[in-house]
């Protein structure tokens, strides 16, 4: 219920703010401000609503947890510049596209100007009153809850926004010895009493904070459930009890456990991603590549003579082995090719730090893109001797390879690249990584594509 009630009401906030924004439009227009296009007047507020839409989708980090209250001024103004960006990018594509020479210059800057800090308001206040008007006047559903919070990580969080979504605590039953303790919520009795607290209390929704311990207690609880209407939760607590959060998936009458979930495995996913890869690649090949290889080449003439371009041998796809393409960044007579560059490395002549920096060492890569043994976006390829090491460190490292590698991916464009000095910071990549993997998806790669481009201008910190 949670999961459901939050999606949805996060969706029609980022539907709500758009079309505000489009109003926006439409009010000052017809406000007195001096509006002029060649293009039918609708046009422009339709980019608007599109372009704040997919700022608010855009952003990872939306739907947590500002749906549950007030947003704080940071998140909320964080959000807006996100919406104003794509709104701004809309807009003028609009213009670019359909050659609007009659636009309003002045309207526009009026009314960008005023959009920020309008959608710094309706990010911040409208979350609390969307609560208010689609839940708290509504019946509470009663809750009942079973066991002990051993294996729930800050379950008062988790309860706090249950209640905010609509439940009301009528009590806990103890199981196996644990019992929860909730203020203002009674303990009703140990799990014999269930079907009894179910009918006296009117439960509507119950609650069990761990997998029953056999099939005798795990069918009493289906059929007291079943019998009296009442919703069912079972926390999957695979990831105390194994480490990792299992997902459930379903094949025609069948369910399954996996690791997670794999958007990259419908033919048609892959089908859009290589597409997209094939058009990035040619671009960069056509366009880039050739006049950066007489750069690159000249300056290693003067500063570390040798071959232009690196090869290595890295791990791919399903484990399967390939030579990765690079500009050379390094001298000509380092061994040590299995150490982690780091800053201010000897073994890096000084135009070779500039391309490692921007990143433009990597664009050979694109070569393998080509070829199908890379993605424009996926996770980083490392030194065989690096993944033998990583994946001693970090259990799950091997998942990685459920994908191509590819030239950016989440974790990079996050600020996480570079030299991987601390296992904080490995297992934050891995992380990004299989985020990536379990939640794909084309709009994403895209994303990730603006925001590398970006870096290689304005390089974060981390870069060497």
């Amino acid at each position: 219920m949670l999961a459901r009630r939050n999606a949805g009401l996060v969706s029609l906030l980022q539907a709500i703010v758009a079309f505000e924004a489009a109003l926006l439009w439409v009010f000052l227009s017809q406000s007195g401000i001096r509006f002029s296009t060649l293009l039918p007047f609708w046009v422009y507020p339709i980019a608007v609503f599109a372009g704040v839409l997919m700022g608010a989708q855009s952003d990872r980090n939306a739907a947590i947890p500002g749906i549950m209250r007030r947003m704080a001024l940071y998140d909320s103004t964080r959000l807006a510049l996100r919406q104003l960006g794509f709104a701004c990018a809309s807009v003028f594509a609009c213009v670019a596209l359909f050659k609007d020479s009659g636009i309003s210059r002045l309207f526009l800057l009026i009314y960008f100007c005023l959009l920020g800090p309008v959608l710094v308001m309706l990010n911040r206040h409208q979350p609390g009153w969307l609560v208010w008007r689609f839940i708290f006047h509504k019946k509470p559903v009663s809750t009942l809850f079973i066991g002990g919070s051993v294996g729930f990580p800050e379950l008062s969080i988790w309860l706090d926004n249950l209640q905010r979504v609509g439940a009301s605590p009528v009590g806990c039953l103890a199981y196996r010895g644990q019992n929860l303790s909730l203020p203002n919520t009674p303990c009703l009795g140990g799990f014999e009493v269930l079907e009894r607290v179910i009918s006296d209390k009117k439960v509507a929704q119950v609650v069990m904070l761990d997998f029953p311990e056999n099939n005798a207690d795990a069918e009493r609880l289906v059929d007291a459930c079943l019998m009296h209407g009442s919703r069912l939760l079972i926390h999957n607590n695979f990831v105390n009890k194994l480490g990792y959060a299992f997902e459930i998936v379903n094949d025609n009458n069948y369910s399954f456990l996996t690791l997670h979930d794999e958007p990259l495995e419908d033919p048609l996913n892959r089908f859009l991603k290589r597409g997209l890869d094939i058009v990035i690649a040619t671009l960069v090949l056509l366009l880039v590549f050739p006049v950066l290889t007489l750069i690159v080449a000249l300056m290693q003439r003067i500063q570390s003579p040798g071959p232009i371009f690196h090869t290595q041998v890295r791990t791919g796809h399903n484990h399967s082995r390939f030579k990765i393409w690079k500009f050379r960044s390094m001298h000509v007579s380092n061994d040590d090719i299995n150490r982690q560059a780091g800053k201010d490395d000897a073994r890096i002549f000084s135009f070779g730090v500039f391309l490692r920096r921007s990143s433009l060492d990597e664009i050979p890569q694109f070569i393998n893109v080509i070829r199908g043994e890379m993605s424009t976006v996926g996770p980083r390829p490392h030194l065989l001797a690096h993944s033998q090491a990583f994946s001693r460190e970090i259990d799950v490292y091997l998942l990685r390879y459920f994908v191509k590698p590819g030239i950016t991916g989440l974790a990079q464009c996050n600020g996480y690249r570079g030299l991987t000095s601390t296992p904080e910071l490995l297992l934050r990549r891995v992380q990004l990584d299989l985020e990536y993997i379990r939640t794909w998806s084309f709009w994403m790669d895209i994303v990730i594509i603006i925001k590398t481009a970006r870096q290689i201008i304005l390089p974060p910190v981390s870069a060497r």
